[in-house]
């Protein structure tokens, strides 16, 4: 027997019951208004009938008082009243209703003819008015018999009709009292059968549903080994059996998957440990569930698969990255040697340079974090060596070009003698290359004693406005054609910032130089200052110069970096990494924005005196 069939069957005695129900209930409605009906349709039109044949007779009555008294249009009147009687009393003829109305509308009948007859004997023309009132007011006047008589069988048939509509009335009462006991008991049987009909319901169809709700939610946690019982062979146990066979075949799957899980793991942490470099794995609570040895070594994790272990307690250089990687999937790769992190092995110091990578599954939750040091410390050895060949290198090539430019100094004075145009012309271009090259070997020179932390910063309190504004005039000679605004409100009063206002005035010289040689005559040059963060200052300088392409912004503060295809000016590609070193030694950041063809922004953000 299928579900839909058990269904239908369940609720069709509750839809008997309903029916039923109805159908008493029009009937019993239909019996009161029946009943209802019969006292207005039948009875009321008796007693209506009656009341107004005594209104006529008295009519009557009143003109036989007005004959007596010689009032004229007597007559009239009664000829007027004897129509509505008639007219009455046809009407209780043809509504005889009650048992003994008949009787007694036979004998109204007969008491009417008896004085017609007299009435018209009373009107007798002949008669005189004296005559007429001694027929009326005599002792024992047949006319105020018969009346007397007429008046007391239209009251007896009036009260017989009175008397049945109060029965119909009664009996209309008790069929409602009883069709509200009836409805009374067919809503409590009503209310039984759904309760009942719930109740099976809820036996025969829900608590396999609900067995079934709690073995689906066992199944989603990972406990396969369900099964769920069905004493039903309908729709419901078609959908127990099939999920029991799903169990069995997810319980089976599991197995073949945790053994091919193993292995994957197995091999993941051998491709781990084969890594010479610290390599960990960390699940979204933080805590190491994959370390190689050198991790291990150097770092002192364990990894553990207890959901109760604490996480592990990154460097603070790595927590950051590793918060931002867990809860937001950014991941943290940088290949400079400024943040590397340095730890000491046996007697030796290594440098790593670390990378934060979020793991993802396929639908994008996050499943963790790999963390992995890259060992760079050979590099930052051949670095360092380099810096010191090109300091050192620098340092010794200066003397020589000192004198050199001296040299030719004083021949294009001709202090040593007059000099033709072939030779001023060649002595110029051999000043020129070694001014250049001696603002190279400068260059060089600040930048490995900024590197090296050599260069001394002597930190005061300065207005960065002030700032500004003098470098605008140490550069004003170069700014040929460009409109430079500092656009400052008056009102405003900034902090000032903690800065070496010579080395910073430095940096800030390179940016304008470097806006100058890259906008064009007739563009504007904007300098701005506002307050962020409450305690740190912002510089910009805004350009509408030829701009910088997208893909050349993260190398721009390289050293040696010229952008490719740009040939204006004379740089080595050291002026802004200068420019970068002095801010960062400062304790400040530098950010550059730029749209090819529309200009760029250079934003220099500087600590506050005293929030620094």
């Amino acid at each position: 027997m299928s579900l839909r069939y058990r269904l239908w069957l369940s609720f069709t005695p509750l839809l008997l019951l309903l029916a039923a129900f109805g159908i008493g209930a029009v009937y019993a409605f239909d019996l009161v208004g029946d009943r209802i009906d019969g006292i207005l349709r039948e009875n009321y039109r008796s007693v209506d009938a009656m009341a107004g044949l005594d209104e006529a007779i008295e009519r009557i009555d009143s003109s036989f008082q007005f004959a007596a008294a010689g009032q004229p249009g007597a007559k009239v009147q009664y000829d007027t009243g004897w129509l509505a009687y008639r007219q009455n009393l046809e009407i209780e003829r043809t509504n005889i209703t009650e048992p003994g109305e008949a009787e007694l509308v036979a004998r109204l009948i007969e008491l009417t003819d008896r004085f017609r007859v007299q009435g018209d004997q009373f009107f007798d023309p002949a008669r005189m008015a004296v005559q007429r009132g001694e027929a009326y007011y005599g002792p024992k006047s047949p006319l105020q018999t018969t009346f007397t008589e007429i008046k007391t069988t239209s009251r007896e048939i009036r009260r017989l009709n009175q008397d049945s509509m109060e029965g119909a009335s009664a009996d209309a009462r008790r069929t409602a009292t009883s069709a509200r006991w009836w409805a009374a008991l067919a809503l409590v049987a009503s209310l039984v059968a759904t309760g009942w009909l719930a109740w099976r319901t809820t036996r025969t169809v829900l608590d396999p549903i609900e067995d079934l709700t709690r073995s689906a939610k066992a199944v989603g946690d990972g406990h396969f080994d369900q099964h769920v019982v069905a004493d039903t062979s309908d729709e419901i146990g078609e959908l127990v059996a099939a999920f029991n066979r799903m169990t069995v075949q997810l319980k089976d799957l599991r197995q073949s998957q945790s053994a091919r899980l193993v292995r994957a793991q197995q091999a993941s942490q051998a491709a781990i440990d084969s890594f010479p470099d610290p390599v960990l794995v960390v699940d979204p609570d933080g805590r190491v569930t994959m370390a190689n040895p050198a991790a291990r070594r150097i770092l002192g994790v364990i990894p553990s698969d207890d959901p109760a272990a604490p996480p592990w307690a990154a460097p603070e250089r790595l927590r950051e990255p590793l918060i931002a990687a867990l809860h937001h999937q950014q991941p943290y790769l940088t290949q400079s040697f400024d943040e590397a992190v340095t730890y000491r092995i046996g007697n030796e110091d290594r440098i790593y340079v670390p990378q934060v990578l979020p793991v993802r599954d396929p639908y994008g939750n996050t499943l963790g974090a790999a963390v992995v040091l890259n060992d760079v410390t050979r590099f930052r050895l051949l670095d360092e060596f380099k810096g010191d060949l090109v300091a050192t290198a620098s340092h010794e090539l200066k003397t020589p070009l000192t004198g050199l430019r001296l040299g030719v100094h004083l021949l294009l004075e001709e202090v040593v003698g007059p000099l033709t145009e072939k030779q001023t012309e060649l002595l110029v271009d051999a000043r020129d290359n070694t001014e250049r090259l001696v603002k190279i070997v400068d260059h060089l020179l600040s930048l490995a004693r900024l590197e090296e932390g050599r260069e001394p910063i002597t930190l005061r309190p300065e207005d960065p406005v002030a700032l500004l504004r003098a470098s605008v005039e140490r550069i004003a000679p170069m700014m040929t054609g460009q409109t430079v605004l500092v656009d400052v409100d008056p009102t405003v009063v900034f902090p000032p910032v903690a800065v070496d206002a010579e080395r910073l005035g430095h940096a800030l010289d390179n940016l304008l130089v470097n806006v100058a040689t890259y906008t064009e005559p007739g563009g504007q040059v904007t300098l701005s200052v506002r307050s962020v963060l409450g305690d740190r200052v912002e510089l910009s300088i805004r350009d509408t110069g030829i701009g910088i392409a997208s893909e050349h912004l993260p190398h721009l503060f390289d050293k040696f970096f010229r952008i490719p295809g740009q040939t204006r000016g004379q740089g080595t590609g050291l002026g802004l990494a200068i420019v970068k070193e002095v801010v960062v030694a400062h304790g400040g950041e530098i950010a550059c924005e730029s749209v090819a063809g529309q200009g760029t922004t250079f934003r220099i953000v500087l600590p506050a005196w005293g929030k620094g």
